[in-house]
């Protein structure tokens, strides 16, 4: 059976959004590991933290965790136009917690999904951008909700079914 991770960046309506990913994802037969990287407490990373710390145990069991994965939907609201600060972070210290930088998501097949209180789009394209420098293969469907366009679950099913058939390869 497949399992998907599903990558939290939030505490509020996008870790909402993940919960019911999870949800309708069990519904279909498929195992998830929900990982709400707010959770995780990461420190900033930068090169100073790391030559005088190390990278950090828990950055290391999200690594771990990530490379036994195929297959993930990243939900992250939009900062600025961009993704939030909190999986930037947790990203960057995946990259340094594995052997080679893009280990962690290096042939991954990756769905994005966003509850944004904006646009959204551009904190999409943003992680687009992001996973695809990491190696991963970013499904062209993408779920986008906000306050006044609640979640499609049709599309929702459909990219997780996409993400079991493909993650079983």
């Amino acid at each position: 059976m497949a399992t998907i991770g599903i990558l939290i960046a939030s505490a509020n309506n996008n870790q909402q959004l993940g919960l019911r990913l999870e949800e309708l994802a069990k519904k279909l037969k498929c195992d998830v590991s929900l990982i709400n990287l707010v959770d995780l407490n990461l420190p900033l990373y930068s090169t100073v933290e790391e030559e005088r710390n190390g990278v950090p145990d828990v950055a290391k069991d999200l690594a771990l965790k990530i490379l036994s994965l195929k297959a993930f939907i990243i939900v992250a609201p939009e900062y600025n136009g961009v993704m939030p600060p909190v999986l930037n972070n947790a990203m960057a210290w995946t990259s340094r917690a594995t052997k080679d930088w893009r280990d962690a998501f290096n042939e991954k097949i990756v769905g994005l999904a966003t509850h944004s209180g904006g646009g959204g789009a551009k904190g999409l394209q943003a992680m687009r951008i992001m996973f695809q420098h990491l190696g991963a293969n970013i499904l062209a469907r993408e779920l986008l909700t906000t306050y006044e366009k609640p979640l499609n679950e049709e599309s929702a099913k459909n990219m997780i079914l996409q993400l079991m058939k493909l993650s079983k390869v």
